[in-house]
């Protein structure tokens, strides 16, 4: 209280002539990157029209690594851009003092820091008070080395108040956070310290407060467990992240801004409403609710992560084996283990390329009146359905963000900077309602967050930031299932068209609507061809039977599950690939459709193979290269061609290319289990080249092997024997054609093993065998 009441002084001193003067140093340490560009530079030229006169005078400093005049000129570009309001003659008349008062110095080393403040002192009038803002806009990693440089340098008796700003991430987890503020502590005490959350800085959140207090007969009998239903806290963007990879990866969605942002709104909306709204008591009550928040529960978070990221991450990053992992969109239902909202679920969403631009909190109120007569339409006088508050902090499809309040709730009071205004809007329901249905006001001034941010800063309000304890008191919401959400592949979803992420909150669990990826196989559907039931199995295991198009547009889809799964839980994924038309279209339609597919840690393997050269048409190995390889990131050395060519003879049995092949997947494939084979099947019952009345496909030890000639073509062959195929985890089948009619009617009827039908042999020990069968094939009409 008392520093506050210093800086009060001071700035009322600022008013009067004759009276002793404050100036004020603002260092922005990264001050030629993007965020300086963006917002900070900016802000800063309205800080200086607002308070700049003969008592109250400024310095501005852009530091960098940059040298002086490399610097000085990025610093000349940036400030050219920072322009003036419309019609604003002040900030026109005074934009030049402020250009002449900002400079860029190079902050490289402890000897640069030095000379920057040594400055301070050579200007200073002895009746002039000294306070000095030093905005961290650089990698957190940098903050230990700018703290101490900042604390040994510029440290000095005629400085009356030092601050230090700190832009998000704080910390990665609970305990780099812990961690990052002991550093920061060495050199500066919590006073001195402020974490931006720009979200806090919003026009309209800063307004919940004063809405919840000038409504409090209302509002606050309104909020609890008896009346409200659920509590809906998003931030939906239309952006991606292109660019920012790296960052992304070592944050994604959760940490970006759900752990802050989301959870400082809920923060606004659930604590309890102190009489006395000092900023210490809205700080204790913030901290006592963030207390009574359960940590989440792995079962209560749900991620996913747009189709085009891992694209994007190739060309950003050189290991994207991370970047498969980060999510770009996650929903949480946390739950607040108190008297007034003890089962209510607070469900926060957000993520990336979404349909729509918006952040808002939605309070939707149970329906406690009942209709009796008239009750057609549930939008009646009598009745307004659903009941909300909604706080629309940015965006959205309402006019301007503001405050939302159904006609059927209350009639609200709106505090000071609110203006009432009515509700005009081109789309005809506004969160489920029709738009004359609210109450709707909106700041006077709806100032950009980061002019209020350093607004803040300057004149000491402390609720736009964020203190170290409440910072930890975030983390350990979260902390617990951090990891979890690490672990496991997020649901993908297409940019603007995410459908499927819709969710269920049962109980305190989230669940997605729609079946994941794999499952969506697993549990077939039945359809109806030609008056046909199609079943769920054939010859007792999974049965995927639809049109040509549709049928290699689902086994794309499940291959490319397949390998998420396998690269998640094993680091890579081994495919195993069998020759023939079909597959030709399949390797087109995972090339069109998933360049997301994670290459880099898959393996190609081959099934069979001619004996024919690599470049011969009849090679097998020349349409997965012409078909596949050469349209996807795959390493050279994860592709393994069958050795059927040694310096130019073919096959020949004293090469021993069947035991080499062997040998190399021994090495290569753990415990020989491949996470894929994809077979066909011939219409004598051959599936890879293990024909009918070949003898070695018999062999129970002998993994691969090479067959002589068995089918038209007239060539030998090198093939997968059944005891290795048999060991893999999932084993698909695809047969396409109406020739393929007559060969799944025999097979199907035959339950017993047989080499007169070599498909018969092929029964993984503890994988999964999956049919993919088209319509034609199955009903023997074209």
């Amino acid at each position: 209280m008392a520093l506050r009441y210093m800086l009060l002084v001071m700035l009322l001193l600022c008013m009067f002539d004759g009276v002793t003067m404050i100036h004020t140093y603002i260092v922005i340490i990264g001050g030629t990157g993007d965020l300086a560009r963006k917002y900070l530079w900016g802000s800063a030229l309205q800080l200086f029209v607002q308070h700049y006169n003969e008592n109250c005078t400024f310095s501005f400093y852009a530091g960098a690594r940059v040298t002086q005049d490399t610097g000085h000129k990025a610093l000349g570009h940036i400030l050219e851009n920072v322009q003036c309001g419309a019609r604003d003659q002040k900030c026109e008349k005074l934009r030049p003092t402020f250009i002449e008062n900002t400079k860029y110095v190079m902050l490289k080393t402890d000897e640069h820091y030095k000379e920057l403040c040594d400055q301070y002192g050579s200007g200073t009038k002895t009746d002039e008070n000294i306070q000095q803002i030093f905005y961290l806009s650089v990698p957190s990693s940098a903050y230990q080395s700018v703290s101490k440089n900042i604390h040994t340098n510029c440290r000095r008796d005629f400085i009356s108040t030092t601050r230090v700003v700190l832009e998000k991430p704080f910390g990665h987890d609970k305990h780099s956070a812990e961690v990052q503020a002991a550093v920061i502590g060495q050199y500066f005490n919590d006073n001195e310290v402020r974490r931006v959350d720009h979200y806090l800085a919003k026009s309209v959140s800063k307004q919940i407060l004063s809405f919840r207090s000038v409504n409090r007969d209302n509002v606050e009998s309104l909020l609890s467990n008896e009346f409200v239903d659920r509590v809906e806290i998003v931030m939906k963007e239309q952006i991606g992240v292109k660019g920012r990879i790296d960052f992304y990866d070592q944050t994604g969605v959760i940490r970006d801004v759900m752990q802050n942002h989301l959870t400082e709104l809920l923060a606004l909306v659930a604590m309890e409403l102190p009489m006395n709204m000092s900023a210490e008591n809205i700080e204790q009550y913030k901290l006592r609710l963030l207390s009574q928040v359960t940590p989440v529960n792995k079962d209560a978070i749900l991620t996913g992560q747009y189709m085009e990221y891992i694209k994007e991450a190739r060309e950003e990053v050189k290991n994207t084996s991370q970047s498969m992992l980060t999510p770009t969109f996650s929903a949480v239902l946390l739950n607040i283990n108190s008297a007034r909202w003890r089962r209510v679920p607070f469900i926060l969403t957000s993520g990336k390329h979404m349909d729509e631009r918006s952040s808002h909190i939605r309070i939707l109120f149970r329906e406690r009146e009942f209709c009796v007569s008239g009750c057609v339409d549930g939008n009646s006088t009598f009745t307004k359905y659903p009941r909300q508050l909604v706080f629309q902090i940015g965006h959205g499809h309402v006019p301007s963000a503001g405050i939302l309040v159904s006609r059927s709730l209350f009639k609200p009071k709106w505090p000071p900077g609110m203006n009432e205004l009515p509700m005009t809007s081109k789309d005809s329901r506004i969160h489920g309602q029709s738009p004359g249905d609210f109450y709707y006001a909106v700041p006077t001034n709806d100032i950009p967050a980061y002019t209020t941010v350093v607004s803040d800063l300057y004149n000491d309000v402390r609720e736009t930031f964020v203190s170290a304890n409440r910072m930890l008191a975030l983390w350990d919401i979260r902390d617990n299932v951090l990891q979890d959400t690490q672990s496991g592949a997020p649901r993908l979803y297409k940019k603007y068209e995410a459908e499927n992420l819709h969710f269920v909150a049962e109980g305190m669990k989230l669940k997605y609507l729609s079946e994941d990826l794999i499952s969506h196989f697993v549990q077939q559907e039945e359809s109806r061809s030609q008056h046909v039931i199609i079943p769920h199995t054939f010859r007792n295991r999974t049965l995927v039977c639809k049109s040509t198009q549709k049928l290699l547009s689902d086994l794309a889809l499940y291959i490319y599950a397949c390998a998420l799964t396998a690269v998640n839980n094993r680091g890579d994924f081994h495919l195993a690939l069998s020759g023939g038309r079909t597959p030709v279209v399949l390797f087109k339609e995972i090339v069109s459709n998933y360049p997301m597919f994670p290459s880099e840690q898959t393996h190609i393997w081959q099934v069979d193979e001619r004996c024919a050269s690599h470049d011969s048409e009849h090679s097998n190995f020349l349409s997965i290269l012409s078909n596949l390889v050469n349209f996807v990131h795959i390493p050279y050395f994860n592709i393994h061609p069958m050795p059927v060519d040694f310096a130019g003879k073919i096959c020949d049995p004293e090469n021993r290319g069947d035991n080499l092949y062997e040998k190399l997947i021994n090495q290569n494939v753990p415990l020989g289990i491949f996470d894929l084979i994809l077979l066909g099947l011939g219409t004598d019952g051959h599936t890879a080249s293990l024909f009918p009345g070949v003898k070695q496909i018999e062999d129970s030890i002998k993994f691969v092997s090479l067959i002589s000639k068995k089918d038209n073509s007239n060539i030998d062959r090198m093939t997968l024997l059944p005891p290795l195929i048999n060991k893999a985890r999932e084993v698909t089948v695809l047969v396409t054609g109406v020739e393929k009619f007559d060969i799944l009617h025999k097979i199907s009827s035959i339950n017993s093993v047989t080499t007169e039908f070599p498909i018969t042999l092929i029964s993984p020990v503890s994988g999964n065998l999956s049919w993919f069968i088209d319509l034609e094939a199955w009903t023997g009409y074209s």
